[in-house]
């Protein structure tokens, strides 16, 4: 990550954070977003308002690495595996998650289920995704649109289709 991306601010690829929140859900909806979308980076030692490097102390950057490695694998579903690793930018140093574009969509956040837990990324903010979005991850990671599926649940009389014709 460069100064200059840094300072293009947070956008719908990246989040930045100051430190790893204490609670892992501050930040799973963004993992989770990312995943049912095009991939993203979270990046912490961060400020997001002032877009200010503050760093993640040295003694502890690899504790907090394999802290965030393990809240994305506990509590999320399909499973995502991050690429997690740490960059210096000057002289502090930063923890950058990159999630990769999920095959296996929907992945929603474990405790709260596939009806509540589907989260997609919208600008630069994690918003959840309401049934009918589910449902078009569903058939786009089984390479199918929502829109061609069958409603053979449907009656069609003769009328209906004299009225398309």
């Amino acid at each position: 990550m460069t100064r200059e991306e840094i300072l293009a601010g947070e956008s719908k690829n990246v989040e930045f954070k100051v430190e790893r929140p204490e609670k892992s859900i501050k930040y799973m909806k963004s993992v989770v977003a990312f995943a049912n979308g095009k991939g993203g980076r979270i990046v912490f030692g961060i400020d997001d308002e002032t877009r200010e490097i503050v760093g993640i102390p040295e003694d502890c950057v690899f504790r907090e690495m394999d802290a965030i490695t393990n809240a994305i694998s506990d509590r999320c579903e399909p499973v995502i595996v991050p690429d997690v690793y740490p960059q210096t930018i000057d002289g502090k140093t930063i923890i950058i998650v990159e999630i990769s574009a999920g095959k296996q969509k929907p992945y929603y956040i474990k405790q709260d289920g596939i009806t509540d837990g589907v989260y997609m990324r919208v600008s630069g903010t994690s918003r959840k995704a309401d049934r009918e979005m589910t449902k078009e991850m569903y058939y786009e990671s089984e390479g199918r649109s929502y829109d061609t599926v069958i409603r053979r649940d449907l009656p069609v009389s003769e009328e209906d289709i004299e009225k398309l014709c």
